[in-house]
């Protein structure tokens, strides 16, 4: 029968005690038996080894002993005591204790997420750049030594420590009104009547000092005019503050509202009206947004070919920032009327300014002093007609990169097509590259009843508009009055790709879907929308309902299947998914105007519209449904509905396939 070992040891022990107690030495014991000896061992069971104890049995076997015999074996298996002392007491076992230590960091390095466009983007990349060639690249070969140095403490200061200080005290002075009207009474006083607005005058008084008027040598400073521009903009921020944070989009409608409607409303934020240096009112000719800073219009003043009928003799560019509505920040005045105008997508600050003699200039509106970089020269572009567009394009990849900055387009209105690059001169170079011509016969696209020949007083149509292709940037259109558009490379000079028929009368604007670079709409002089898809010749959509001409339309770049369409009378704005009879809303703000031009902000729920008064309506898009999730797949869904009666159509856009932008 085996023992619990623990059991065991307790009895053992009792008995050693008793016999401590009772004053029994273990030195009159002369002779212990071995089997006494060998009782205190643990046994050991058979077959399963020694005994293996735990902590928690070392630490009951600590709290059961007290007394601790110390043995020696002497001469066989006897028990001899060396000297007859008494026995030392002393704890047999060795109390161990475990306790938790604070943690060491010997190495850390936590992964770190930032947005790649920013500075902390930049750096994070660099520094992977740099571990990447410090670990595989070739800085991993580099040679090292190994020395033991010692870094000095050099303490330095900055050579701005040994100047001297400034002495400062507070002294008091007192002017009195006598004083101060004896100073002015020495000054050589002017008055004068201004006009405000042209209805109200105001009398403003100046003063000279030897009979130089100081104002005007303080109104020349850059600093007063960079000073001067922020004060207005302050002021002008006390009555425009809840347009502009309409036209920031800080005040959206919410899309948990219990009540939502959509009546398609179109409210006034503001207009952008001057009165201008030669006192005439000009037509609004063009329009552009800075690509690169939203708040920034650039407006040119000249004429409307279909609305003007009184040429002007000057024109002139302004400058306009959401910030200061009531005044503009930059004005350059030409000696002929303005066409067009186009920032830069490349570089920003850059402005193309297109004129109705033909010539074009470049302007650095980062520059108060001298704006003006280029100009072309008639020696290389003869062309006298007006510019009627302006488009920038970036370098072509088989061409070699001569300069740092991109070329840019010009349309003429006698259709050529001129490519201006900015050189190290005060003139731009220029390359014709395509001169058009009348379309004989029939092209592709709608068929229309030709007309008898007619002697035509020039053999080269009418160009009106240009577009750049949405993904070879390297194409372009040309629109022209004959309702065709030509098709163009700038790597063809003189050649044309192809040629459509693709309204009636002349068309006015082109203009490629946000969301597919094949769809694009077209709207002119014939009344119509239409929309087409690029290896169809007939139109998927055509929208119409007012008797007047469509000077322009925009894809809406906020809701795939809205449009934006201006004529002459009114903004209207067309909603796809309800309607393709009519607009889901007209809006006129100016009764006594005739709209002009059109251009979306970049965020789509502005909208800026020129009229022939000289004034700049800017407009925002309100009670507008939210934008759905997949646009793309909205857009695509809508045109199959409007096809669905129209089954031979609908089969040859779905032999297309997907006509939407490929997806990384």
């Amino acid at each position: 029968m085996s023992l619990n070992p623990e059991d065991y040891l307790k009895d053992k022990f009792e008995k050693l005690n008793i016999k401590i107690n009772k004053h029994e030495t273990l030195e009159s014991q002369e002779s212990v038996k071995t089997e006494e000896l060998d009782n205190l061992v643990v046994p050991t069971q058979k077959g399963l080894g020694s005994i293996r104890t735990t902590l928690d049995d070392i630490e009951n076997g600590v709290k059961q002993s007290q007394l601790n015999v110390e043995m020696h074996k002497v001469s066989g298996c006897h028990l001899r005591s060396a000297t007859r002392k008494p026995i030392q007491r002393i704890n047999p076992f060795i109390k161990i204790t475990l306790k938790k230590t604070s943690d060491i960091v010997l190495y850390e390095q936590r992964s770190t997420t930032v947005l790649k466009d920013t500075e902390e983007g930049r750096q994070v990349e660099e520094d992977n750049e740099r571990y990447t060639y410090l670990t595989e690249g070739q800085g991993r070969k580099r040679t090292y030594f190994l020395k033991e140095t010692q870094t000095p403490v050099v303490l330095t200061k900055t050579r701005a420590v040994n100047t001297d200080s400034i002495a400062k005290d507070n002294i008091g002075s007192y002017v009195s009104n006598f004083e101060m009207f004896d100073t002015y009474k020495d000054l050589e006083q002017t008055t004068q009547s201004v006009d405000v607005d042209g209805q109200k005058k105001m009398q403003v008084t100046t003063y000279k000092v030897g009979g130089v008027d100081q104002f005007v040598d303080i109104n020349k400073k850059p600093e007063f005019s960079l000073a001067l521009m922020l004060t207005m903009r302050i002021l002008a921020g006390n009555n425009f503050e809840t347009p502009q944070r309409r036209f920031r989009n800080m005040t959206l409608p919410d899309p948990l509202a219990l009540e939502v409607r959509y009546s398609y409303r179109v409210d006034l934020l503001w207009t952008f009206s001057t009165i201008l240096q030669d006192g005439d009112s000009k037509a609004i000719s063009d329009l552009s947004w800075c690509p690169s800073h939203g708040d920034i219009l650039a407006v040119s003043y000249g004429t409307f070919g279909s609305i003007s009928s009184i040429i002007p003799q000057r024109g002139c560019v302004c400058v306009w920032n959401i910030k200061n509505p009531v005044n503009p920040e930059r004005i350059y005045n030409f000696k002929a009327p303005v066409q067009s105008v186009e920032f830069s997508p490349f570089a920003p600050q850059l402005l193309a300014i297109g004129l109705y003699d033909g010539s074009v200039h470049v302007y650095d509106i980062s520059n108060i002093q001298q704006p003006q970089i280029a100009m072309s020269e008639r020696l290389i572009s003869p062309c006298s007609e007006p510019v009627s567009c302006l488009k920038w394009i970036p370098h072509s990849v088989s061409e070699t990169k001569l300069y740092d900055i991109e070329p840019f387009l010009a349309l003429a209105r006698d259709g050529s097509v001129t490519r201006y690059t900015l050189i190290n001169s005060p003139h731009l170079l220029g390359f014709p590259l395509m001169q058009l011509d009348r379309v004989d016969g029939n092209a592709e696209g709608l068929l229309f009843e030709i007309k008898p020949s007619v002697l035509e007083a020039n053999r080269h149509p009418q160009a009106v508009h240009m577009c750049i292709d949405a993904q070879q940037k390297d194409v372009y259109f040309v629109l022209t009055d004959e309702g065709c558009v030509h098709k163009c490379s700038t790597n063809y000079p003189n050649q044309q790709l192809q040629v459509l028929q693709l309204h009636e009368a002349g068309i006015n604007y082109m203009e490629f879907s946000p969301w597919s670079p094949k769809l694009y709409l077209t709207c002119g002089n014939d009344w119509c929308i239409r929309i087409w898809l690029m290896g169809i010749f007939k139109p998927l959509i055509t929208l119409k309902y007012h008797m007047s001409p469509i000077y322009s339309a925009c894809w809406s770049t906020v809701h795939s299947s809205i449009i934006v369409a201006l004529h002459r009378d009114a903004v209207d704005i067309w909603d796809l998914k309800r309607s393709i009879l009519q607009p889901a809303s007209s809006t006129r703000i100016d009764q006594t105007a005739f709209y002009t031009t059109l251009k979306l902000t970049h965020c789509g729920r502005s909208v800026a519209v020129g009229n022939d008064k000289g004034s700049v309506e800017v407009l925002t898009l309100e009670e507008m449904p939210f934008p759905p999730h997949f646009q793309y797949e909205h857009l695509e869904k809508t045109i199959y509905e409007i096809l669905a009666n129209n089954k031979d159509l609908l089969r040859d856009v779905k032999s297309l396939g997907h006509f939407g932008y490929l997806k990384k």
